[in-house]
């Protein structure tokens, strides 16, 4: 695949979406720089030429072209660009002028005393490290730093390495950049600041300023500090993460953009403003924020399509939009072109759509758009009525999400919320679980989720009716698992004395009490709940079973109550070390609301 995979629809896509985020976020969001030889005009704007042509590749086959896999050059990109009726001119004859670039915002837990957090950060961040003591490890960076700390001490922080691709930390591990401000987070406030100068990848570097963790991984992602500044009075952060629409408490590291800094920028102290906004003209109109409640709202008052004689609504427009959520809890870019949403979508309408209801893909794929939710590059917007299909087979239009939907489907409760409200409004009288599984949905049929292959210790057997003679056979196997805990588990069943919260039982096995710890929001695919104390229990083996089956629940006023009937067991017996998150709670209920759905 390459630059003629490309098509204009994907073009219009990548530059409608630079559009809403603003050209530098555009650039740090897909790891390109500006552009030092083409930029795209379109509309009187200017774009930066690879970004553009490596997203469109992104939304045009599935696949970003990566900053370093364009064969041939700039010349070649823009000998594409031009090829698709687009213009392209010579970047480097424009005046960009020394306008500085607003910084983004960088939230960053400090840690508790598990961690190391308090410690790690008096060493550091406030005290600093002298360069002399680590520069037997410093290796290429040993000239970075000593320009940067001319007394010799540096102010150093950094990130453990994660696998995920597409989750916060991810996402600001691979979008944060030199000029960005980040905020220290500590017991439910922010307690410092401080401005990037500089980021490198080192392990060396890293464990010989932290050391390791039990699982010996070290915060190899490392941030170089300036303009140090801790707050003499701290700040709440409740008001700042709720502006930002990021989930209290702060788990993970995580990033806004300039526009979300300039937002909140009133809540701190005000020694240090971001960089004043670039001149009005030269900024795209922000769009609208979305929010879940609203999103949820538009998922349930569809403009469906109803047949004669059938009072029921269509299925064709909930069903797509179940497809597009599962693209997003699979880690798919939120775009598909016309191809793609064709091969996967027609099987879902002729399976689960309305009797006798045609099998016509065409209609979502361009009809969704009417919510506001959706949107379809490639095809002229203004177009009175539907276009023909054999349109859709000559452009390849591209279509999906919008990025401010998709934004918000990447938070598993808002995801959950709306695939309940498309089930209940639309579908509740097809095989939803048949369904879910066939849309890639399958790990909603559990609390736990589709763990990873081999993670739940039981593995797929081979079936044999034949009445073995022998010794059981064995075969070797590949397994990756979840890494959990250990430690978690223990506190949370030590804090209960190993009493079950749902039936107080204290069983004994080998002469030793025995309990298990149960996740509210599941690891597994697509719950990707934390491994952390407030999203767990200590239950006895029969209640974890009922409560990882969907078979009972925790309403809202703490009692626990059967799914099927809403009998109460009592109520989930408390401890005060132990807080349990009430958002995990209300994923659970919701899971439940689901599976009662697929099972009536």
């Amino acid at each position: 695949m390459g630059l003629g995979d490309v098509t204009r629809a994907g073009v219009l896509a990548a530059v409608e979406e630079c559009q809403d985020l603003g050209r530098e976020t555009f650039r740090r969001r897909y790891g390109f720089g500006r552009a030092m030889a083409y930029e795209l005009v379109w509309d009187g704007n200017r774009y930066d030429s690879k970004a553009i042509a490596g997203v469109a590749h992104l939304y045009s086959v599935g696949d970003l072209l990566p900053v370093d896999g364009f064969s041939g050059g700039a010349r070649t990109v823009a000998h594409c660009l031009r090829a698709l009726g687009f213009t392209v001119e010579d970047g480097t004859a424009v005046t960009h002028g020394s306008q500085q670039v607003a910084p983004q915002l960088v939230l960053q837990p400090r840690g508790g005393a598990r961690d190391r957090g308090p410690q790690n950060f008096a060493r550091s961040v406030r005290q600093g490290i002298p360069i002399a003591d680590i520069k037997d490890v410093l290796g290429g960076q040993a000239d970075a730093l000593a320009a940067l700390y001319p007394d010799g001490i540096a102010r150093l922080w950094g990130s453990t390495p994660t696998t995920r691709v597409n989750n916060e930390k991810a996402k600001a591990l691979r979008s944060r950049c030199v000029g960005d401000d980040v905020f220290f987070y500590a017991e439910s406030h922010f307690i410092a600041r401080a401005r990037i100068l500089h980021l490198f990848n080192s392990l060396p570097v890293a464990q010989a300023v932290w050391g390791t963790d039990e699982d010996n991984a070290t915060w190899e992602h490392i941030m170089a500090l300036g303009d140090v500044e801790e707050f003499p009075v701290r700040v709440p952060a409740a008001p700042v993460l709720q502006s930002l629409n990021v989930p209290a408490p702060l788990r993970s590291l995580t990033l806004r953009s300039a526009e979300a800094y300039r937002r909140v920028v009133q809540f701190f102290p005000d020694s240090r403003q971001p960089v004043p906004t670039p001149p009005q003209a030269t900024l795209p109109a922000a769009p609208l924020q979305l929010t879940p409640a609203e999103l949820l709202d538009r998922v349930g008052s569809l403009n469906t399509h109803r047949h004669p004689g059938n009072k029921a609504p269509s299925r064709h427009q909930p069903l797509a939009l179940l497809w597009a959520a599962s693209r997003i809890a699979a880690g798919k870019p939120r775009l598909a072109p016309w191809s793609c949403f064709r091969a996967e979508v027609s099987p879902l309408l002729a399976e689960f759509g309305l009797p006798g209801s045609k099998v016509t893909p065409e209609y979502p794929f361009w009809h969704l758009k009417g919510n506001d939710l959706w949107e379809v590059h490639g095809i002229e917007s203004d177009a009175s009525s539907m276009p023909q299909p054999g349109i859709f087979n000559r452009v390849q239009p591209v279509a999906g999400l919008t990025h401010a939907a998709a934004e918000l489907l990447q938070n598993p409760l808002t995801r959950l919320e709306a695939v309940f409200k498309l089930c209940s409004t639309y579908l509740d009288d097809v095989d939803q679980r048949e369904l879910l599984s066939r849309v890639g949905l399958a790990g909603y049929a559990t609390a736990d989720g589709l763990l990873d292959n081999g993670d739940d210790g039981r593995g797929q057997e081979a079936a044999d009716e034949k009445r073995a003679t022998g010794p059981t056979a064995r075969r070797e196997s590949t397994a990756s698992r979840l890494i959990r805990d250990a430690a978690i588990a223990n506190r949370v069943k030590e804090l209960h004395g190993h009493a079950c919260q749902v039936c107080g039982t204290r069983l004994q096995y080998k002469h030793r009490p025995y309990s298990e710890a149960a996740h509210i929001r599941g690891l597994g695919s697509p719950h990707d709940g934390p491994d952390e104390l407030q999203n767990l229990l200590c239950l006895c083996p029969n209640h974890h079973v009922l409560f990882d089956g969907l078979e009972i629940y925790i309403d809202v006023d703490g009692a626990v109550r059967q799914a099927h009937g809403g009998e109460s067991l009592g109520h989930l017996r408390r401890h005060a070390d132990h807080r349990i998150d009430e958002a995990y709670l209300r994923y659970h209920r919701t899971l439940c609301e689901l599976n009662s759905l697929t099972t009536e």
